[in-house]
């Protein structure tokens, strides 16, 4: 039994894949039922966002795609705050750099090394982060794709390790 989130034509609602009827509008689910699909995305496109928002849009790429990712049946599902944690660390790191390149002649150098090594701790954190995330989202597509649809899908963890985000659009643009 393939277990998932469905829209109702009529209606809109969300509903399980399950379901015989709409649980809102009552309205029968054959054929009256559209599953979520995954957006496609050229990969450079998702490349050139991501360097021009000094890495924030990385964020954006998980939370609008969030219910999409959550509706596929695997037990793992993606969690709303954590991409808050990246949205702001990037942020603080533009910041920093901003400030460093503007501010930088008149600043103590003692003070300016420490603002360095800072935004390279968070850079680093938020990397992890975002690694953590992507692995997670790796393992529900699948065991969506894979366990329960019975797709042949292959999903590297090597690529997944080094291209993130990146190779994981590379990866939904061919399903």
């Amino acid at each position: 039994m393939v277990r998932g989130g469905l829209h109702c034509e009529k209606c809109g609602s969300f509903n399980n894949s399950w379901a015989r009827a709409c649980t809102s509008c009552g309205e029968e689910t054959d054929l009256k039922m559209q599953a979520y699909t995954l957006e496609k995305m050229p990969v450079i496109k998702l490349v050139v966002l991501t360097i021009i928002t000094g890495g924030i849009y990385t964020a954006y790429w998980f939370l609008a795609r969030l219910n999409v990712f959550n509706s596929f049946n695997s037990e793992r599902k993606l969690g709303q705050g954590i991409f808050g944690f990246i949205i702001a660390g990037c942020i603080v790191n533009i910041a920093i750099v901003f400030y460093l390149a503007f501010a930088g002649a008149g600043l103590d150098e003692g003070f300016a090394l420490r603002l360095l090594n800072t935004s390279n701790i968070l850079g680093f954190a938020v990397n992890v982060v975002v690694l953590v995330q992507t692995f997670k989202l790796r393992r529900i597509l699948l065991d969506h794709y894979v366990l329960h649809l019975g797709r042949e899908v292959k999903l590297s963890w090597v690529w997944t390790f080094f291209f993130h985000i990146f190779y994981l659009q590379f990866k939904i643009n061919r399903l």
